[in-house]
């Protein structure tokens, strides 16, 4: 029998394909060369079949595809323990969307290295921005150093300055200045980041994120969803973020948002709308008759206190067969590695379980398809992309190992990830970056935060006295 070559062989794993028959293989293996995966099956089949020039043993352990955080405002990261509610300033001299419009390009490099980091510990390889970012440029800069993949859109697109009256802490004049409220300027700068899509080995692409809950005029709207539609990328907008951004929206429209989008002839199967949280029965038939998609952030809902005042429907969503995926929104108080769990707990929370099958549905092919990468990424299947993520064999959580499912979905978190390689490159190996100084990016965005808090007159407190030695 006549082997072929690979580049790597990860074997002795439990491989969750993913795939349509959502098989795993144990003792399963995976082949890669260059940037894609060659074959998936068991473990005898491929080391009968493939001469590969590195092996790379799980050890047990499971192997899968890597998560995706469909929804991070990536920068947000640095907003830790500054701010005990984003929506009230309390003491400090500023708000939230002061603390946005502060940083530096050096600020948010920083930022971004810290945040991957963080994904890569916990089994993610890729994240969409959703415009947050003053500097595209830097932000790709600490992508493409860390190893990870991600999907940019154009700064803050919006045009209409009314809605932020239901939410003032997310409007400044320091951040209106960076990112000003015209109409022209985000007609100009729809389509600023589609030029990375030219290269299909990039691990930074384009795509469209207009801010929605009321800040985008129809006209905008309607371009954005053209450019979208034009350059075949997802048009993604926030909607249903909270129940009095709803109720002010419908005042100033006469109609719901998701009516008002499905009027204007913006939703569609590459659509996604971010959040959901606070949609009527209307809106919710107009999820199912136009196939929008829905990013859901289940710790931004549980920290926007709404579990009294939404229905809850994520569940029931899901199971009509709309394409619901996870996002961290700002990871203020947590990490994407908390996000299933947390999506679980509200599922419990309102007796409509979510399975652990679902929720890893939900943070890889559900969210690939967000990224309008689902032919790309989401699964381990021959000819995808080898985004892939090697769990230890010495994690605890992962024990006893009777349902991997159940244990990826819900207790193995940060710590428990061994390897993880983006587009056939090993960027994690031991627990570690294999690309940067995890320690000096640790450092940097520490001086960061002081630096910017200092810039802008903020205290860094404890809540307790913290004592020099």
């Amino acid at each position: 029998m006549n082997k072929r070559t690979c580049d790597i062989l990860i074997h002795n794993g439990q491989i969750l394909t993913m795939d349509s028959d959502r098989r795993i293989y144990s003792p399963g293996a995976v082949a890669i060369t260059d940037s894609r995966i060659v074959e998936v099956g068991s473990d005898p089949d491929l080391q009968q079949s493939f001469d590969a020039r590195k092996m790379i043993n799980a050890s047990g352990a499971i192997v899968h595809p890597g998560f995706i955080d469909a929804h991070n405002h990536i920068v947000h990261t640095t907003c830790r323990g500054i701010f005990g509610n984003i929506h009230d300033a309390g003491p400090l001299p500023i708000n939230f969307a002061e603390w946005k419009a502060s940083v530096t390009d050096a600020d948010e490099v920083a930022a971004t290295a810290l945040a991957e980091i963080e994904m890569l510990r916990n089994g993610f390889t890729m994240f969409i921005e959703p415009g947050s970012l003053f500097s595209t440029e830097a932000g790709t800069e600490a992508v493409e150093r860390v190893g990870l993949r991600a999907l940019f859109s154009p700064l803050y697109l919006w045009d209409r300055r009314e809605p932020f009256d239901a939410i003032p802490a997310l409007e400044s004049p320091s951040l209106m200045a960076r990112a000003p409220i015209d109409h022209n300027r985000c007609l100009r700068q729809l389509d600023a980041e589609l030029y990375r899509n030219s290269d299909p080995q990039a691990l930074v692409r384009g795509y469209i994120f207009v801010y929605g809950e009321g800040t985008a005029s129809p006209e905008l709207l309607k371009a954005a969803h053209a450019c979208a539609r034009g350059n075949n990328v997802p048009l993604h907008l926030h909607a249903g973020y909270v129940p009095h951004g709803a109720d002010y929206y419908h005042a100033m429209t006469g109609t719901r948002q998701l009516l008002h989008l499905q009027e204007l002839g913006i939703l569609d199967e590459r659509t996604v709308i971010v959040h959901a949280n606070a949609l009527d029965a209307e809106e919710e038939t107009v999820v199912q008759e136009t196939g929008c998609q829905i990013v859901w952030c289940p710790t931004a809902f549980f920290s926007l206190g709404l579990a009294s005042s939404t229905n809850f429907k994520m569940s029931e969503r899901y199971r009509q067969g709309t394409c619901v995926s996870l996002g961290t929104d700002g990871a203020f108080d947590c990490t994407p590695g908390e996000t299933m769990l947390a999506a679980h707990y509200a599922s419990q929370a309102y007796a409509d379980p979510l399975s652990p099958g679902a929720l890893l549905e939900m943070q890889t092919l559900n969210a690939a398809a967000a990224a309008g990468l689902d032919a790309e990424l989401g699964s381990l299947e021959s000819g995808k992309r080898a985004d892939i993520v090697v769990r230890s064999s010495r994690s605890a959580e992962a024990y006893p190992g009777n349902n991997p499912v159940h244990a990826l979905a819900l207790r193995m978190r940060a710590g428990s990830v061994d390897t993880v390689m983006v587009n056939g490159a090993v960027v994690f190996s031991g627990g570690h970056s294999t690309r940067v100084d995890e320690r000096e990016v640790y450092q940097t965005v520490s001086d960061s935060v002081t630096a910017r808090a200092n810039r802008i007159g903020v205290e860094l407190s404890s809540e307790w006295q913290i004592a020099n030695g």
